[in-house]
C-alpha cells in the first residue's frame, strides 16, 4: 500500500523524472567517480557503524538500508539495482543494501526489480523468458543521473554479493523467486554468508533456506502484530536479525520487537516522497522517534544527513 500511495503522491507532483531532475538540480550528493563506471574498483566502507552491529539483533544503533542499492525509485545517485548503485551505497555509508533477485530462463539469478526488462533497459520482455546472455546484452537506461553508467548491465546476484562483501550487508529479497536453493547457493558462491541476510515475508522460504544452511542470517516481514508474535515464536529461541514492520505498527511493533530481543526495520518511501523538492530530512525524524532501528529508503543520503544532525553518525 505504501508503494501505491507513493506513486499517487509522485503523480500529483508531476512525473518521477521531473521530480528526480529537481532533486539533482539541488547539487551533487556524492561524486559519481566514487561509484560509477569510472570508479576503477570498489570504494572503501564509509559507514562508521561496526559491521558486527548490522548482524547483531541486540544492536540498537540507528542504521540505514538503501533500497535497490542506492538507486531506488526516488534515488538521485545511480540506476537502481546496478553495481554502481551498490558501490554508491558503500561510498555513502549505509549499513545495508537491498536486492531484487529473480531467475532467468536458464536459471541464473539476476538483480532486477520488475518482472520485465522494459522499464530499466533498452530491451523488452520478461526476465524469466530471457537467458542470462540475452539480459546482459541489454543496456541500462540511466535517465538524467549524473555520472558515467555506460558499462552497466543487469548484474547477477553473485556479482552484487561479491561487490558488497567486506563492505556492506546485503538484504537478499526472496520474495521474487521460489528458487530458495539458488538464493542460498549464490550466497555461498560469493562467500557472503557473513555479509548477507535472507529476507522474505514467507516463513516457509526461511525454513527451506535454514534447512540448507542453518547458519544463515534471516529477516522476517510480519503483516501485523499477531503475525509478529507467531513468527518470533516459530523461530524461537533463534532470533531474526531484523523484523520489518508495516507503517501502522512502527511504535507498538518496535516495542514488542525490542522486548523479544531483536530490532525493527520500516520502509520510509512515503517520507522519501515528502522529502523531495528541496531536500528535507525532517520527515524521517518521527520514524526513528517511534522506536524504529533501521529505515529502508530510496534517499539514504537524506537519512544519513538526519542521523549526522542527531549525533548518530
Amino acid at each position: 500500500m505504501a508503494r501505491i500511495a507513493l506513486a499517487l503522491l509522485i503523480a500529483g507532483c508531476g512525473s518521477t523524472g521531473a521530480t528526480v531532475d529537481a532533486a539533482l538540480d539541488a547539487g551533487p550528493v556524492l561524486d559519481p567517480e566514487l561509484f560509477d563506471c569510472t570508479a576503477g574498483g570498489r570504494p572503501a566502507r564509509a559507514s562508521s557503524i561496526p559491521v558486527a552491529c548490522a548482524l547483531d539483533p541486540t544492536c540498537r544503533t540507528p542504521q540505514v538500508a538503501a533500497h535497490r542499492g542506492a538507486g531506488g525509485l526516488l534515488g538521485v545517485l545511480a540506476p537502481e539495482d546496478t553495481l554502481s548503485a551498490y558501490r554508491a551505497g558503500i561510498a555513502l555509508g549505509v549499513e545495508f543494501v537491498e536486492t531484487d533477485p529473480r531467475p532467468t530462463a536458464d536459471g541464473v539469478l539476476v538483480n532486477i526489480h520488475d518482472t520485465e526488462v522494459d522499464r530499466t533497459t533498452d530491451g523488452t520482455g520478461a526476465v524469466s523468458a530471457l537467458t542470462l546472455a540475452e539480459i546482459q546484452a541489454l543496456r541500462i537506461d540511466p535517465g538524467t543521473l549524473r555520472g558515467d553508467f555506460s558499462c552497466e548491465r543487469i548484474p547477477t546476484l553473485v556479482e552484487v554479493l561479491q561487490t558488497c562483501r567486506d563492505r556492506v550487508v546485503v538484504l537478499v529479497d526472496a520474495n521474487k523467486t521460489d528458487r530458495v536453493d539458488l538464493l542460498v547457493q549464490a550466497i555461498h558462491d560469493a562467500d557472503a554468508v557473513e555479509w548477507a541476510i535472507f529476507d522474505t515475508s514467507s516463513i516457509a522460504k526461511i525454513d527451506q533456506a535454514l534447512a540448507i544452511d542453518p547458519t544463515l542470517h534471516f529477516h522476517i516481514r510480519p503483516a501485523n502484530p499477531t503475525e509478529l508474535v507467531d513468527q518470533l515464536d516459530h523461530f524461537a529461541p533463534r532470533l531474526p536479525v531484523i523484523v520489518e514492520l508495516e507503517t501502522d505498527d512502527r511504535q507498538a511493533g518496535s516495542a514488542l520487537v525490542h522486548q523479544r530481543g531483536t530490532r525493527s526495520l520500516s520502509d520510509v518511501f512515503l517520507e522519501d516522497a515528502a522529502a523531495f523538492g528541496e531536500p528535507d530530512v525532517s520527515p524521517y525524524t518521527a520514524v526513528f522517534d517511534q522506536g524504529v532501528d533501521i529505515v529502508q529508503t530510496d534517499r539514504p543520503d537524506l537519512v544519513i544527513e538526519l542521523l549526522r544532525q542527531r549525533g548518530a553518525r
